[in-house]
């Protein structure tokens, strides 16, 4: 039989023949990855392979980010997570915004403050990831708010989870607010830079890493053209995917909008798994785990049992990239998957990064390959 490096490499292969524009792996064991592979193309027109170097966007694993900011905050006595948000942010800001003036910080990390997310809001679907979607904006961190400003809360805070990209929006201008700084400059900062992550940046940040990010692709099944609808912009591809390069993540900032490639951000989550980035007492925290739909929620990290063992980390999907970040608990192995296709408000089975961790043999083979280094 097949090294499980090689079955792996197949497998992608595979699955770029006919279900992904493209696919970036890496597999990490103890402080270092131990295996990459690629497979696919960034455009899918001319075709052009991509590389390990290739970018792609990470969606909400961005807020395992914020998160590990927020908790640094916390060790250097700045924040506490069980004051309310209100402690620091204006209450004339955060008014209409349900829930955010008595929400604590933790309750906001966990998912847990019952306020609605601007993601579900029909109309910036529209604006932002369909019809209405314009190349040339570029949002401000806070314009996604108005969206939810005036809606009805969830729960009461602390009652149930509710999983809500206004908490990070929320989060990030906590985290200005605190520093004095641009989130950007934090990121960089107390992570990227400390680490050493050179492909990696905030989309349309300052620093911005020479990366060749991968073209965008979208499924645009029945449910995506009901929910969010085809902008002018987007352009046909194959399998009835649509190009959405055109559109930009400004609109993700804080909750979805870093870039990246498979090797750096294999590269974040030892560092997270084994203590580079939090003290011992932080990641207890962050691992306080509270039910979660079928899973369990920390602070932006999940817990969940897979076909392969139970597993800590974070998925992302956004307009054109979908990704995962995950780490076995018993077998000392952290997989990342990144690929070119998105699958928000599109049909809840199309294919994304985080079904392939669910369902394909990846997982198991990461585990295999972890388990002979």
């Amino acid at each position: 039989m097949a090294s499980p490096e090689i079955q792996l490499k197949e497998l992608l292969q595979q699955l770029t023949l006919k279900d992904f524009p493209a696919i970036s792996v890496a597999v990490g064991k103890g402080h270092h990855r131990v295996w990459q592979a690629s497979a696919g193309y960034c455009d899918l027109q001319h075709p052009i392979k991509i590389t390990p170097d290739t970018g792609f966007g990470i969606g909400s694993i961005t807020k395992v980010f914020v998160a590990v900011i927020i908790l640094q905050l916390t060790e250097e006595g700045l924040l506490s997570l069980d004051l309310p948000l209100s402690r620091w942010l204006e209450k004339s800001f955060l008014s209409g915004i349900a829930n955010a003036e008595t929400a604590t910080v933790r309750q906001l990390l966990s998912h847990y403050a019952g306020i609605p997310s601007w993601e579900n809001q029909p109309a910036w679907i529209c604006a932002a990831r369909g019809k209405g979607m314009e190349p040339e904006k570029r949002w401000s961190p806070a314009e996604t708010i108005e969206y939810i400003r005036g809606k009805e809360p969830l729960c009461r805070p602390g009652e149930q989870f509710n999983y809500s990209n206004t908490n990070f929006t929320l989060l990030g201008l906590l985290i200005e607010r605190v520093t004095q700084n641009t989130f950007e400059t934090e990121l960089y900062r107390r992570i990227i830079g400390p680490l050493a992550l050179e492909n990696t940046c905030l989309t349309g940040a300052a620093f911005s890493a020479p990366l060749k990010i991968a073209n965008q692709y979208h499924h645009a099944d029945n449910s995506f053209i009901k929910n969010a609808g085809l902008s002018p912009w987007f352009k046909p591809a194959n399998n009835n995917l649509v190009d959405v390069s055109a559109s930009n993540l400004s609109v993700e900032w804080a909750v979805g909008g870093i870039i990246s490639t498979a090797q750096d951000l294999i590269s974040f989550i030892l560092a997270l798994k084994n203590g580079r980035l939090l003290n011992a007492q932080s990641r207890q925290e962050m691992q306080h785990w509270m039910p979660a739909d079928s899973a369990s929620m920390g602070l932006s990290l999940f817990r969940a049992e897979t076909n392969y063992g139970r597993a800590t980390g974070h998925g992302g999907n956004v307009l054109g990239f979908s990704a995962c970040a995950w780490w076995y608990e018993k077998t000392d192995c952290a997989v990342v998957i990144l690929t070119n296709l998105g699958s928000m408000h599109a049909d809840p089975e199309a294919n994304c990064a985080s079904k392939l961790f669910r369902e394909s043999e990846i997982g198991r083979l990461a585990q295999e390959i972890c388990a002979l280094n």
